[in-house]
């Protein structure tokens, strides 16, 4: 069988060729992120102690701002590293690549002190209390103690999915996974450390991704790698990483803003109520994750052939994409309607805790076909550069339509309510990100003239 170059598999073999080629792996490496998602939350429940659950689960929204604090320059820099490799412009996709892993090396150590800080004023904000605060303090402390690495490793990855290395991004999380699985029952159990031992295993674990990622770029296997020769700070390199990276952050911004205002409505009812929440969102990682791998595969590609001009193939990824990702979601919600329950069941054997989890994954499952499109439709916006649509979705998705979605429903019908929001806020972003996506491609030109030159084959 052929072997391609990353180039022919950006901008000339076949759309669904290309697709799974760069989607299959990164939906693998999303699986293997929810592992490293559920492994903590998966080990802990074996201690059979829903405060422990509960402190783990507050601690997720924290943890994920983290990531959206990288995003900015690792989502912002792909997004643009894709388009100049579209472009040819290899001086300054190296040139990207090396001011956002400086930037990323310098906000990581500030975001680990202030996130070190800023730690008992989260929790108050959640309104975490007695032991389920406590467990929360201790394992995100450990965490945060180990965040530039945590950062530095989700940049690498981001960068090397956007030039086309889909399987060395794969295999990274591999690693950095199966460390993970193997440390976390030795801390938790063996040495009796408990959350805090999950914490330290994840960081373990993510810091052994982050070496492989390294060596790849140390061994010249990219086609941008950074180079202190390339540093060059500029702030027409900025501009074009700010413009995407933060309306994407942002969106991670607030879902952890939304995911900690749900958290704090939950425990109004019990610490149960507060465990199952942590649980069945974890559980329903699985479905996101999975969409986000078939977004992130898709992300280079769209890039690349805007970037390219080549107009008409990146129309057909798009839609492919789409029909691909309304065919996983019909699957994920067959399979989440009939075993919601044992879904639960798998992380923790509290009957209130499986009977409440059951609930919300239930009221969850009317999201995903909406969830799955609209994570398609986004990554469109981010690849093209349309830094506007880009905010304005990532704003109302989790701000403008989730957060009072969430206060509103769950002062007029309570705890059903609350888990509807996030539902309903998906079906609206859903169809305002396809308005924009559906007027922007509407005016690009199709034909073979407005490709360039190098992209017109004999």
């Amino acid at each position: 069988m052929k072997q391609y170059s990353k180039i022919e598999i950006l901008e000339e073999t076949p759309v669904l060729y290309s697709i799974l080629y760069l989607a299959i792996p990164s939906m693998l490496s999303m699986l293997v992120n929810i592992l490293y998602n559920v492994t903590d939350t998966f080990f802990i429940g074996k201690l059979n102690d829903p405060y422990k659950v509960a402190g783990v689960s507050v601690a997720l929204p924290y943890y994920n701002m983290l990531m959206a604090i990288a995003g900015i320059f690792a989502n912002g820099g792909a997004s643009y590293l894709s388009r100049l490799l579209g472009k040819r412009d290899i001086q300054t996709a190296r040139e990207t690549t090396t001011t956002a892993v400086f930037s990323v090396g310098i906000v990581s150590i500030i975001a680990a002190a202030l996130g070190l800080l800023f730690i008992p004023t989260y929790l108050k904000l959640t309104s975490a209390t007695g032991l389920t605060a406590h467990y929360a303090q201790q394992y995100l402390t450990a965490i945060f103690i180990g965040s530039p690495i945590i950062m530095m490793k989700f940049t690498l990855i981001q960068f090397l999915r956007a030039e086309g290395a889909a399987k060395d991004a794969m295999i990274g999380l591999f690693i950095g996974t199966g460390a993970n699985i193997v440390l976390d029952p030795l801390f938790i159990f063996y040495f009796k450390m408990d959350v805090v031992g999950a914490g330290i295993a994840t960081v373990i674990g993510q810091g052994l991704g982050m070496l492989y990622f390294c060596s790849y770029y140390l061994k010249k296997k990219s086609l941008a790698a950074p180079s202190r020769q390339y540093l060059h700070p500029r702030w027409s390199c900025y501009k074009e990483i700010l413009a995407i990276g933060i309306p994407s952050s942002l969106s991670q911004i607030m879902m952890s803003v939304g995911n900690a205002i749900s958290f704090n409505l939950a425990s109004a009812y019990t610490d149960h109520t507060i465990a199952a929440l942590g649980v069945a969102s974890r559980v329903f990682s699985i479905v996101i994750f999975s969409f986000i791998g078939l977004s992130i595969g898709v992300q280079p590609l769209i890039g690349f052939n805007y970037g390219a001009q080549n107009y008409g193939r990146m129309k057909k990824i798009i839609l492919t994409a789409n029909l691909i990702c309304l065919a996983m979601a019909a699957f994920f919600t067959i399979f989440f309607a009939i075993f919601p329950g044992e879904l639960i069941a798998v992380f923790i054997k509290d009957i209130s805790i499986i009977a409440i989890g059951k609930m919300i994954l239930e009221a969850y499952v009317f999201a995903i076909p909406f969830a799955g499109v609209g994570m398609i439709l986004m990554a469109t916006l981010q690849s093209m550069g349309k830094a506007l649509p880009a905010f304005i979705v990532s704003l109302s998705r989790q701000g403008l339509v989730y957060i009072p979605m969430l206060f509103l429903l769950n002062h007029l019908f309570q705890f059903n309510g609350l888990i509807f929001a996030m539902p309903i806020a998906d079906v609206i972003t859903t169809i305002l990100s396809f308005i924009f996506v559906y007027h922007i491609t509407k005016q690009l030109k199709t034909s073979l003239d407005t490709k360039p030159s190098f992209l017109i084959r004999d």
